[in-house]
C-alpha cells in the first residue's frame, strides 16, 4: 500500500483531483452553478411546474426533491440548470455545517432547477461509478479537506469557490473494484439505515410518551389512586385562599416599606388600592378532579418580564451576567453561552434570580419555541434576566409541579397558540398572567412531582440509551467508509484494469469531447445584431 498526499492507496489505485474526474456537461463545461430568482414560498405543485431547489434538498448522501420553491409563472425557466439523474450536487454557500454537502441524484422529478447556492457536476459513466465519488465526499477525510477550502467572515455565511474546490484530492480505484465497493456499501448501509430508522421511531414514541405523562399529571389521572387513599387532604380552594391572602399581605408590606422610606404616614384608605388578580374564566375549562381548583398564573404569584436593555451597553462599573431565551433549553438552563450587560444595584435587586423561580422563553421566530420552561437552581442565583424571558415566582405552590404544567403546555401547543403571530412570536407577560392553571391540593402536588419524576427518569434512561446507539450507528457508518477507501472493504483483484489507465482514458476522451464541442461552436452562425444572446448560467 503506497502513500500519496497523506493518503494510503491500495494496489492499483491512483490519486487524482476531483477536476480530473469531471465529465463535460451538455454545454461543454464541467461545473455548473445554479440560479436564484425570487420564488414563491411553496413548492412547485405539479411536475409540469418549474421549481428551484432549496439547499435543504441536498443532504449528505440523499437528494430531497420536495425541497423546492415554485418559480412564478411570469419568470422564464432556465432549462440549462435543470437537475437530472446522474448529477452530483454540492452546496457552495451557507452556514459551515451546510456548505460543502454533497449527494448523487439517483432519480428526480422533471423541471427542477439548481439554486445559485449549489454546484452540479458529473463523472464519465463508462469509467467511474458516481456512487463511488459520492461516498468519498461523505468521508471525514473529504469533509475536513472541503472545510479548509471554505471562505467567509463567519461560520454563519461561508462560500466554496470553483477554484478552491477543483483541486480536491480523490482516491480512485479500478472501475470493477469501485462497483464491488459500492455494492457492499449499499448493502451494509441499507441495513444500518433500517436500524437507525427503527431507533428514530422509538425516540419519537418516547417523546409522545413524555407528553402523555405530563398531560396525565396535570389532569389528575396520574394520581387517581393517591386521591382514593388520601380523602381528607386540604382542598385546593383553601390553598388558593391562603395564596391570595399571602399575596395581599406582601403587597401591604411593600407599600408600608415605601411609605417609611419616604418618611410619610400611610394615607387613609391606602389598602383599598390593592388590585385583586383576575380569576380564571371557567367557561370552556375542563372539569378537574375532586379537591382541585382552577387559578390564573397571576393569582399564584408574581409575573415579571426581564430587563429591557441592549447587551451592547456593557458597563465596567456594573457588569452583570444575565439569562436570555437562548439559555432556556428543553433540558434546563444552559450556562455555556451567558452574556453580560449593565444592571445597576437597584436593577439587580429587581431582576436577580432565585432558586425556585420559573423561567419561560417569551419570544421566538417559531411559536413552537415560545414558552419553553425551566426552573432556577442554586447555581443560577448570580444571574439576572433579560426581556426575552418571563419569570414566575409562585406562592405556596410547588414550583416543580408548575414546571411540569408548563412543560405540558409547551409540548401540547398551548403556549404556541397563545403566542402565534406574524414574524417574531411573543407570549407576553400579560397573556401569560391570565393563563389558567389546574391547582391540586398541596400534598397531591408533591405526589404528582414524585410520580412524574419516576416516569420521566425511565424515559430519560431510554432516550440516553437510544442516543448512544445512534452515535454508534454514525461511528459505524464512518468506519465502513474509511475501510472502503483504504482498500479493506472488498478484496483487490489483480486482473482489474489499474486506475492509472482509467484516468488516462478519461483525460483522452474528455479532451476529445471538448474539441468536438469547440468545433461545433465555431460552426454556429453569429447572432443577429439587436438580439440578446442567452448566456448559460
Amino acid at each position: 500500500m503506497s502513500k500519496t498526499h497523506g493518503m494510503e492507496l491500495p494496489p492499483g489505485w491512483m490519486l487524482a483531483t476531483i477536476e480530473d474526474l469531471f465529465w463535460p456537461l451538455d454545454d461543454g463545461r464541467t461545473l455548473h452553478q445554479g440560479w436564484s430568482p425570487q420564488c414563491e414560498k411553496t413548492p412547485a405543485p405539479t411536475d409540469d411546474d418549474w421549481g428551484v431547489l432549496k439547499t435543504t434538498a441536498i443532504q449528505a448522501g440523499a437528494f430531497l426533491s420536495q425541497h423546492n420553491k415554485h418559480l412564478p409563472k411570469h419568470r422564464d425557466p432556465r432549462p440549462q440548470v435543470e437537475v437530472k439523474a446522474g448529477d452530483i450536487l454540492m452546496t457552495c454557500a451557507g452556514p459551515r455545517v451546510r456548505c460543502g454537502v454533497a449527494c448523487l441524484v439517483r432519480n428526480t422529478r422533471p423541471r427542477l432547477m439548481m439554486s445559485g447556492k449549489m454546484y452540479r457536476f458529473r463523472v464519465p459513466p463508462d469509467h467511474m461509478d458516481a456512487r463511488f465519488l459520492e461516498a468519498f465526499l461523505l468521508t471525514p477525510k473529504a469533509t475536513a479537506a472541503i472545510d479548509k477550502m471554505k471562505t467567509g467572515g463567519s461560520d454563519s455565511g461561508l462560500n466554496l469557490t470553483h477554484d478552491r474546490f477543483r483541486p480536491l484530492p480523490v482516491p480512485v480505484a479500478p472501475l470493477n473494484e469501485q462497483r464491488r465497493i459500492m455494492d457492499t456499501i449499499d448493502e451494509l448501509l441499507s441495513d444500518l439505515d433500517a436500524g437507525v430508522a427503527a431507533l428514530e421511531r422509538v425516540r419519537a414514541k418516547l417523546k409522545h410518551f413524555r407528553a402523555a405523562v405530563l398531560k396525565a399529571a396535570v389532569e389528575g389521572a396520574l394520581t387517581a389512586d393517591w386521591r382514593t387513599k388520601h380523602p381528607d387532604t386540604e382542598p385546593a380552594c383553601d390553598l388558593l385562599a391562603r395564596i391570595l391572602a399571602e399575596r395581599r399581605r406582601r403587597w401591604e408590606q411593600a407599600q408600608l416599606k415605601k411609605f417609611k422610606a419616604a418618611g410619610k404616614a400611610p394615607p387613609k384608605g391606602w389598602k383599598d388600592k390593592y388590585q385583586e388578580p383576575v380569576a380564571p374564566n371557567s367557561i370552556g375549562l375542563p372539569a378537574l378532579p375532586g379537591g382541585w381548583s382552577w387559578a390564573t398564573v397571576e393569582q399564584t404569584g408574581e409575573v415579571q418580564l426581564g430587563r429591557q436593555r441592549s447587551p451592547k451597553n456593557i458597563s465596567k462599573k456594573y457588569p452583570t451576567k444575565y439569562l436570555r431565551a437562548a439559555n432556556i433549553t428543553e433540558q434546563g438552563i444552559d450556562l455555556s453561552d451567558v452574556l453580560e450587560m449593565e444592571f445597576t444595584p437597584r436593577e439587580r435587586m429587581r431582576y436577580q434570580l432565585h432558586p425556585g423561580d420559573l423561567l419561560l422563553s417569551e419570544a421566538s421566530g417559531s411559536p413552537r419555541q415560545v414558552g419553553k420552561p425551566a426552573i432556577c437552581g442554586k447555581d443560577h442565583a448570580e444571574y439576572c434576566f433579560q426581556n426575552t424571558v418571563i419569570r414566575h415566582q409562585p406562592l405556596l405552590v410547588e414550583c416543580s409541579y408548575l414546571l411540569f404544567v408548563y412543560k405540558c403546555y409547551y409540548a401540547t401547543g398551548v403556549f404556541a397558540t397563545l403566542s402565534a403571530g406574524v414574524g417574531i412570536n411573543h407570549l407576553s407577560a400579560a397573556k401569560f398572567s391570565q393563563l389558567s392553571l389546574p391547582i391540586p391540593p398541596s400534598a397531591e402536588q408533591l405526589a404528582i412531582v414524585e410520580a412524574v419524576e419516576d416516569q420521566l427518569s425511565v424515559i430519560d434512561h431510554l432516550e440516553s440509551d437510544l442516543e448512544a446507539k445512534l452515535k454508534s450507528a454514525q461511528a459505524l457508518r464512518q468506519s465502513i467508509l474509511r475501510h472502503a477507501f483504504t482498500g479493506q472493504l472488498v478484496p483487490q483483484v489483480p486482473s482489474d484494469e489499474p486506475a492509472s489507465e482509467l484516468l488516462k482514458r478519461i483525460a483522452d476522451e474528455r479532451e476529445h469531447r471538448t474539441r468536438q464541442a469547440n468545433a461545433t461552436k465555431s460552426r454556429k452562425p453569429p447572432a443577429r445584431r439587436g438580439r440578446r444572446k442567452k448566456n448559460a448560467t
